[in-house]
């Protein structure tokens, strides 16, 4: 069961009745000036785009490329195992096929070579006898094989757009703008957005020139990698999606094509949702699963009918890498909820990063486990398999969670890991097997420092943080809505899809989807003229707190929704505040829970709501207690649960007719908690998690010490 709300912050105070009025608040909260700027951003042809020779060593790039084509020498393309990479490699593979260049590339395999240009390929590499090597999407930070290239003679050219460390590659020529001494005026593209930049440079020079159709398949590639590696969709990355949306409606690359007749559904839009959620996880299972030779193959492929095939195998293994991605994470959680799990480490005993271990499962699939880990307990999370290379090793992947920094907690214990890398929000790292559990235990120690300077810094947990644009009303909401905020995409880091809100609804009717995995509203107005559908996917839990005649207020993002032809407006719901009950335990709840756990006793917190009688809000009765105990038995079971009280006293008071303020049905779980009936932990005063312990024992509250002072309170 998981039911939290979240926190919400308004960029515009101003409430929205019209759907015209709205484009201009959304061009304001992105400070986007009238004139010029807002042309630019709007516009669908123009758009900023910098000069590729801005990028230092790009002119020496070119002056070697040509000179390599020029004397017949072999050059290898040396790429990346994910969707940026698969795209960056085609770019320059095609270009240099359509000069009869001597080409050949190499893409790495995941759990065989890692990530870049290491040492466990360099035998391939080099077997291949080139006279340049240039990699894409990786590189930068590879200065050791780089430099015995080198000694070998063999030229290299680096093109990438990771971070750099201390020391550059010894490389002829190193184009990333992350580089100290960068001179190009975007740092964001993404390692075939500069592949991209490469070819157009070669064809700016003329001496090797860039026809219009391998342009056009390059801009293509590129738009899509730029979704996929989820850099700013910002400056010149925002033309670049947008000029490879518009030759992807009658593509120059046959592999795209083919996947647009396989998965664009008539009516449905070509954008970035599109991508991210057709396009990318099939190009990226071929990386995580097997090899991205099948996936080059797709767009490296002239023959529709060999590309098709290229696309119904990636398709297969797309499904393949989803069975064994709910697998694993169905392995995962059942680690987590065993209830022989050692306490020490239990959800409900930690603070730090959720670990777990499968001496099997697919590396391919730890990152994304990690992620859904982590948003489904709202923790960071690290999945961790037996190593393919490394006996003796575990090797794992990380995600965070809120804005814990995941890199700065490893890097704090580095001592208890082979090795480690990544950045803040995810991280990949290698740990002896015998150390696993002083890594554990340094780990959790660690991170528990962490929060507590978090704490005293008062930051705040952005993944529980809802950034609206302003509030619309029910009478502003209408397809036109729709089509005024399409007019800001392409969406993604930088220039979010935006998030509304709307106050004071009425469910006039609340059904469930998917076996209860989410739930759709019909909502009206206080008056009954709006006539709204909202769609809460991952919400299925709110089913069992709402009623029709309920009063809420929601945030959601503005949507289509197409059937048989037809096009309506779809609110995508991001979170659902019911409207509570008037008086101090419910709309001061948060502060009843403070004072109490500070150790002020229910007498005195009385005293703070003069005129009301709340001492009769605050002890739990019999009643209460059976009703809350039957509640989370029957909608959490075994299983853990992350709750909001004031969520969880709505759902005992909707289910079993028992009305039961938030205080009192923290109380209750504090008391069962003592019993052992359930473990409890506080995440927040107004949060918790918790899961029950099957004991088989008849228990008696009145036994428990926390029932006794409770109740003598």
């Amino acid at each position: 069961m998981l039911l939290t709300g979240k926190t919400w912050r308004l960029s515009a105070s101003r409430k929205v009745e019209d759907a015209d009025a709205l484009l201009g608040v959304l061009l304001k909260n992105r400070g986007i000036a009238e004139g010029q700027d807002e042309e630019q951003f709007l516009s669908e042809e123009d758009g900023i785009w910098h000069d590729p020779f801005l990028y230092k060593d790009m002119r020496e790039a070119v002056n070697l490329i040509n000179e390599t084509i020029d004397n017949h020498g072999r050059i290898l393309v040396y790429g990346d195992y994910d969707c940026d990479g698969v795209t960056a490699t085609s770019i320059l593979v095609r270009y240099f096929r359509s000069h009869q260049a001597d080409v050949e590339y190499i893409v790495p395999h995941r759990s065989e070579h890692g990530y870049g240009l290491t040492e466990k390929i360099m035998d391939k590499v080099i077997a291949h006898n080139p006279e340049l090597v240039i990699t894409v999407d990786c590189g930068v930070t590879n200065v050791d094989t780089v430099q015995e290239l080198k000694h070998r003679g063999i030229k290299v050219i680096v093109t990438d757009h990771h971070n750099v460390k201390d020391e550059l590659p010894p490389a002829d020529c190193v184009i990333c703008a992350k580089r100290p001494d960068n001179t190009y005026p975007f740092i964001d593209l993404c390692g075939a957005g500069v592949a991209l930049k490469l070819v157009e440079a070669l064809g700016k020079d003329g001496t090797h020139k860039v026809t219009g159709n391998i342009w056009r398949q390059a801009v293509e590639l590129a738009g899509i990698a730029t979704i996929a590696d989820l850099v700013s969709v910002t400056n010149e990355n925002r033309t670049i999606i947008k000029r490879a949306f518009k030759s992807m409606k009658n593509p120059s690359n046959v592999g795209v094509g083919v996947m647009n007749e396989m998965l664009l559904a008539p009516g449905k839009t070509l954008d970035e949702t599109f991508i991210s959620f057709n396009f990318v996880p099939r190009i990226n299972a071929a990386g995580r699963l097997y090899d991205s030779a099948d996936a080059l193959k797709l767009f490296l492929e002239n023959n529709p009918t060999e590309a098709k095939t290229a696309a119904q195998d990636l398709t297969r293994e797309n499904d393949e890498r989803k069975e064994i991605e709910a697998k694993v994470f169905d392995e995962a959680r059942a680690q987590l909820e065993n209830p022989a799990r050692p306490d020490k480490w239990s959800l409900t005993n930690t603070c730090g990063p959720i670990v777990v271990y499968g001496k099997d499962w697919h590396q391919g699939v730890l990152g994304i486990v990690a992620g859904k880990l982590s948003q489904f307990y709202g923790r960071s999370a690290l999945v961790f398999t037996d190593d393919a290379t490394e006996p003796g090793c575990a090797k794992g992947s990380g995600r965070a969670y809120g804005d814990f920094d995941l890199y700065d907690c490893l890097t704090r214990i580095s001592d208890y890991l082979v090795n480690f890398g990544g950045h803040k929000k995810a991280a990949g790292m290698l740990v002896r097997k015998t150390e696993m559990g002083a890594f554990m235990e340094a780990l959790e120690k660690e991170s528990a420092k962490i929060f507590e300077e978090k704490g005293q810094s008062g930051e705040a947990d952005e993944d529980n943080v809802i950034n609206a644009e302003c509030e619309i009303m029910p009478e502003g909401l209408s397809f036109e809505s729709y089509r005024q905020v399409s007019k800001l995409r392409p969406f993604g880091i930088g220039n979010p899809k935006p998030i509304f809100v709307t106050n004071g609804l009425i469910i006039s009717g609340i059904a469930q989807m998917s076996n209860g995995a989410h739930i759709r509203l019909d909502l009206t107005d206080s008056k009954g003229e709006a006539n709204l559908s909202a769609v809460g996917f991952g919400m299925g839990d709110y089913y069992n707190i709402l009623r029709a005649g309920d009063t809420i207020d929601i945030a959601y993002t503005i949507n289509e929704y197409c059937y048989r032809g037809e096009t309506s407006l779809s609110l995508h719901l991001e979170d659902i505040r019911p409207r509570y009950e008037e008086g101090f335990m419910w709309q001061k709840a948060d502060i009843a829970e403070k004072l109490y756990t500070s150790g002020l006793a229910m007498n005195q917190i009385a005293k703070m709501a003069p005129g009301e009688n709340i001492e009769s809000e605050m002890k739990p009765t019999s009643e209460q207690f059976g009703a809350c105990y039957k509640a989370i038995e029957k909608f959490g079971g075994t299983a853990m649960s992350t709750v909001d009280i004031d969520l969880l006293a709505r759902l005992v008071s909707n289910n079993y007719d028992v009305a039961c303020t938030p205080f009192q049905v923290k109380r209750c779980l504090e008391v069962f908690a003592d019993c052992n009936l359930i473990r409890l932990r506080s995440v927040t005063p107004m949060t918790v998690c918790f899961n029950i312990l099957k004991t088989g024992d008849k228990v008696k509250l009145s036994d428990s010490e926390v029932y006794r002072r409770i109740i003598g309170d």
